[in-house]
């Protein structure tokens, strides 16, 4: 800036202030003339210049730090040398604060900037790995669970394998599988929109459906979708909850349609996962199946995405942000206009909510349909019990044994039990309080042998006191998978009986002879032809459970061990549970209970008729935050809750929850955003922040 020449003249009693470039005004105040007057000699003084400015490449860079006050894209130079290199959604290397980082190219474009600067260092890869829509849903998710866009990115984006990524730039792009668009036959005719639904797809459109799936359909049905969306020359991404499931369903859609199927997911070696994501990328992938982290796979033209089991818990990220696969599919399916298919037994509340709000559309089975496909259910509750005598309120009471009887001798008969182990939960003989190590805090366990250790660390807890009565004693309390089938085993000698559990799992596709599968829920292993009949024991275990999630998570565990039982097959629950829950599965009436239970939610406040955060921490930190919310955001304070140190001199924590209804939850969100970033540049104690959790206290 030049120098500024000005004078002084009277005016009326006033003094005028005239710049030698035609701009004039009254100054009445001398803080305004003063600033005139530096405004006029700061070009003569030494380092009040502006910085030299220079017409560059400039490439918008989202570096991977998970620091909440630097979520935004940084300006880097593009080296002459770079320049054909760094395109946007490539890896690159840049310096923040003096160390290099990693980071993804948001976007690029020519400006002045000045020469300071930074520049981009190296392209580690000139692929596109992160695309425009990619980016976009990660963003999505990271505002709704208050996380960093890097840190939802670190879910999304694959670490980088030179060697596959070599292999899909040299291969040749393969030809688009040719698949007629099919006709409503074996599966969807169990459903009166399930025409529709195939033609839709067929013609390109993206509906979004929340489907009651019934085990002897669910093949055809998932195949009949994806020919649909494939013949329209669009993408599949489907999720399971598990590998195994994953490669069952990959190995059903080859053998359907004849088409290559891509396996993505944790599960999935990093080359491979690698390789899948670059082909997607490039249109080369028409169906992918995989776990949770499949859902991000970056298909170039997504039609559709399928859930399987949308409401198991495997589909929740266990890493920050905690976001499951829904959460996922249903911004990807905002972004790219993809259209979403929720297959399962059971109803989730969330997936309802969907369908309450008008997101998506409820597709139920017919009645006829129904009947044929599920098996009668039968309930062991008090009553049950009272009326057999002292044999019914047996852990496996007589009418239990009646029908494992007579079902093995149709086939194969499927125990659930609710817990793993021998004596999963252990008990001070004395008062009856549950035990826990007192080194971690976690509950102690026993082997057959009577030897204790702790479910957490595994350490032996040597002379255990009860801090509650201070007996020295314990007893098992819960029966596990491993004493369920030795409980079998004597009382069916002539039996054969099989467990299966996380620890001893049997994945394989047994053979329909008669055995006795004792299995945990989630552990059932597939038998040919299916069960002969199915009794679920402990149901009270897990019916009664104070969480919020426990009726819901019954109903799902519950039905889908159910699945497994031939139609018209008896299944027998054994336990005291809720009417409503009981009443669900006598009339396989998923949709019922799911819509009774969101009521409930609305009625008492709960997600997902409200966005709920906890915020855990420091107390004086916490109250901090959360007043701050609450005054800035419109959010109601629910309460605060002590958590105990787990170590020795450790401060204590503890956790406050706020809410805010559904129209409100953007201004809370927004509220709790800056005050991350505020405290993370200010490096305040850290406050962990968490949207919607499964476990609230």
């Amino acid at each position: 800036m030049g120098a500024h020449r000005l004078w002084r003249a009277r005016d009326g009693g006033r003094q005028v202030w005239t710049e030698a470039s035609g701009l004039s005004g009254t100054a009445d105040e001398p803080a305004l003339c003063f600033t005139w007057l530096m405004m006029s000699t700061q070009g003569l003084l030494d380092g009040f210049d502006p910085p030299a400015t220079r017409s560059a490449q400039v490439a918008r860079v989202l570096v991977d730090v998970d620091l909440a006050h630097m979520d935004r894209p940084l300006d880097y130079l593009v080296p002459d040398a770079l320049v054909d290199r760094a395109q946007v959604g490539s890896l690159v290397r840049v310096r923040v604060s003096g160390t290099r980082v990693d980071g993804w190219i948001i976007e690029r474009t020519r400006r002045e900037v000045s020469e300071g600067v930074g520049r981009l260092e190296a392209v580690v890869s000139e692929t596109p790995v992160l695309t425009p829509p990619l980016y976009e849903a990660a963003r999505r998710v990271a505002s709704r669970f208050l996380a960093t866009t890097s840190q939802v990115l670190s879910l999304a984006v694959p670490p980088r394998h030179a060697r596959a990524e070599k292999e899909v730039l040299a291969s040749a792009a393969p030809a688009w599988p040719v698949i007629d668009a099919p006709d409503a036959r074996e599966g969807w005719r169990a459903y009166s929109a399930g025409q529709a639904l195939l033609s839709r797809l067929g013609a390109g459109e993206s509906p979004r459906a929340v489907v009651t799936s019934l085990q002897p359909h669910l093949r055809s049905c998932l195949s009949q979708a994806v020919a649909a969306t494939v013949s329209s020359g669009r993408s599949v991404v489907v999720i399971t909850a598990t590998g195994e499931q994953a490669s069952r369903v990959a190995r059903d859609l080859e053998d359907d349609l004849g088409v290559p199927t891509a396996l993505s997911g944790g599960e999935v070696g990093a080359e491979e996962r690698y390789r899948v994501h670059v082909a997607a990328s490039l249109g080369r992938v028409p169906i992918v199946v995989g776990t949770r982290s499949a859902v991000w796979v970056p298909c170039a033209s997504l039609g559709l995405i399928i859930i399987v089991g949308d409401g198991d818990d495997r589909l929740r990220e266990r890493r920050f942000p905690r976001c499951d696969a829904l959460d996922v599919a249903v911004q990807r399916c905002a972004v790219e206009g993809a259209g979403l298919l929720v297959l399962s037994a059971s109803r989730s509340v969330k997936a309802q909510a969907l369908v309450r709000y008008g997101w998506a559309v409820s597709v139920d089975p017919t009645a006829q349909a129904l009947r044929e496909a599920t098996p009668r259910v039968h309930l062991h509750g008090p009553v049950e019990a009272e009326r057999e005598g002292a044999g019914g309120r047996m852990r496996i009471p007589q009418a239990a044994l009646r029908m494992i009887r007579q079902g093995l001798r149709e086939g194969p008969v499927l125990i659930q039990v609710a817990s793993a182990g021998y004596w999963p939960t252990v008990v001070c003989r004395r008062c009856g309080e549950h035990a826990r190590c007192t080194r971690c805090s976690g509950p102690l366990t026993m082997n057959a042998e009577g030897v204790a250790s702790c479910a957490w660390c595994g350490r032996d807890p040597g002379s255990w006191r009860c801090p509650h009565c201070s007996g020295r004693e314990l007893r098992g309390a819960r029966v596990g998978s491993s004493r369920t089938a030795e409980e079998i085993a004597r009382t069916l000698p002539e039996a054969s009986v099989l467990e299966s559990s996380a620890a001893h799992r049997v994945s394989r596709t047994l053979p329909s002879r008669p055995t006795v599968i004792v299995a945990t829920a989630g552990a059932e292993p597939h038998v040919e032809g299916g069960y002969a009949c199915a009794v679920i024991l402990d149901a009270a275990a897990l019916a009664g459970r104070a969480e919020l999630w426990a009726p819901e998570e019954a109903a799902r565990r519950w039905l889908d061990a159910l699945s497994l039982v031939r139609p018209g097959r008896p299944g027998l629950v054994v336990g005291s549970i809720p009417e409503a829950l009981g009443q669900m599965l006598v009339r396989w009436s998923p949709t019922d209970y799911a819509d009774r239970l969101l009521d409930e939610r609305e009625a008492l406040g709960f997600f997902p008729a409200c966005t709920m955060v906890a915020l855990d921490g420091p107390a004086a930190q916490v109250r901090q935050v959360a007043d701050q919310v609450v005054r800035e955001g419109g959010a109601q304070l629910v309460g605060t809750v002590a958590v105990p140190a787990t170590r020795e001199g450790e401060e204590n924590q503890v956790r406050t929850l706020v809410r805010a209804p559904l129209p409100g939850t953007a201004d809370m969100l927004a509220a709790l955003d800056r005050v991350r970033r505020s405290r993370s540049a200010r490096k305040a104690p850290l406050v962990k922040m968490s949207v919607n959790p499964p476990e609230l206290f």
